[in-house]
């Protein structure tokens, strides 16, 4: 009899699992999702683990497991690996017809661009005999831009370096900026004569415009770490500069371009227009320094300067934590054009990098070459 009863069981559990196997993944629908699409630096935010099984048959253990970028910081951090990526799986048991929602909180410790990868589920058999899985399709990534820092002594020098280039170049008439109708001098123009006022009044009359000067901005950023010595607090400190500046300066309408030397580096002329800000803090969200870096002084050339495609009227702002003698020579001969704010993020301590900068202001190229340096903690 026992001989019958264990044959029996073994039949039971060897249709079981041959019915469980086909029938398991039958209405299950798993998802997962960022609560936002885009944030800064430093900011949390959610990850969404919805889980239905919409078939009577209910699952003891479901697992889902994914994985990330390590700079992540998941709040729970149960059946969580940590090595190149993070490595995440959660263990659920699922009714029948049922629905799991689950809130995971998300640290964003570092910019970057963070996809959910790899991600796939895995049932057991009773006593965890046999395991089946499967991967599932996920869309779940994140952008996370570089973070604010403090640009107002930055933002202060702009200013004022802006206001010095107004006042020294000749405004011009802005043709949509119409101010008022006077009498016709022999110094106008004959288009600029109104000749229905004219016919009216009985004497030449002409229109007269607002005169304006456009204020644009060009960010040229160095992220180049070459040195036997990494530097990547300053390289962060360099992209969180150039990504606030920008946002300050389009906020107040500027027309501002950027251009950095990472592997798939960027050259966007000034603008202002509102998509201009998204595709800047993406590009620098996706910058790899494993990727590679280009040549900071050929970015920073003359060459397309020369064939107009910056205006004299453009201030060139430099973010670089590489200045050296080669720079400023640069620096000089651009100056003959337009005029120049260098940025130098320094490690705290760096006298002797922090002395070269000073020394370039007052110097040869009077007030047309700026440099600021700005100590950043090790």
């Amino acid at each position: 009899m026992l001989l019958f009863l264990f044959i029996g069981i073994a039949a039971v559990s060897v249709l079981w699992e041959i019915y469980y196997k086909r029938v398991w993944l039958r209405g299950v629908d798993v998802k997962l999702w960022f609560d936002a699409d885009t944030l800064y630096e430093g900011s949390r935010t959610r990850l969404y683990e919805v889980i239905e099984n919409r078939k009577r048959l209910p699952l003891p253990v479901l697992e889902v497991g994914f994985h990330t970028k390590k700079e992540l910081d998941f709040a729970d951090t149960e059946n969580t690996s940590v090595s190149d990526y993070i490595y995440k799986r959660d263990v659920f048991s699922v009714l029948g017809r049922q629905r799991i929602t689950r809130e995971i909180g998300v640290s964003c410790k570092k910019r970057g661009h963070y996809k959910v990868s790899d991600a796939d589920i895995t049932t057991h058999t009773l006593l965890y005999r046999k395991s089946y899985g499967v991967g599932i399709e996920t869309d779940a990534a994140i952008y996370v831009y570089a973070r604010m820092t403090d640009v107002s002594e930055i933002m202060t020098l702009c200013e004022h370096m802006l206001g010095t280039l107004q006042c020294a170049k000749r405004l011009y008439e802005d043709p949509f900026a119409f101010r008022t109708i006077r009498s016709y001098t022999t110094d106008d123009p004959m288009k600029a004569i109104n000749w229905k006022a004219s016919a009216k009044t009985g004497g030449l009359m002409v229109n007269t415009f607002d005169s304006v000067q456009s204020q644009k901005a060009m960010i040229f950023l160095d992220v180049s770490d070459t040195g036997i010595l990494k530097q990547e607090a300053l390289v962060e400190e360099s992209i969180a500069i150039a990504a606030t500046l920008a946002r300050k300066l389009l906020k107040q309408g500027m027309e501002t371009g950027f251009a950095f030397n990472g592997a798939d580096g960027a050259y966007m002329l000034p603008s202002n227009k509102r998509s201009m800000l998204t595709v800047l803090e993406r590009r620098l969200a996706d910058f790899d320094a494993g990727a590679g870096t280009g040549s900071f002084a050929e970015l920073i050339s003359d060459e397309r300067q020369e064939a107009g495609m910056l205006s004299d009227d453009t201030l060139m702002i430099y973010i670089t934590k590489n200045p050296d003698e080669a720079f400023f020579d640069t620096l000089g001969k651009g100056a003959r054009k337009h005029m120049a704010l260098a940025v130098c993020p320094v490690l705290r301590g760096d006298e002797q990098t922090a002395k070269l900068c000073g020394s370039v202001n007052g110097g040869a190229f009077g007030s047309r070459v700026r440099v600021l340096v700005k100590e950043v903690a090790g």
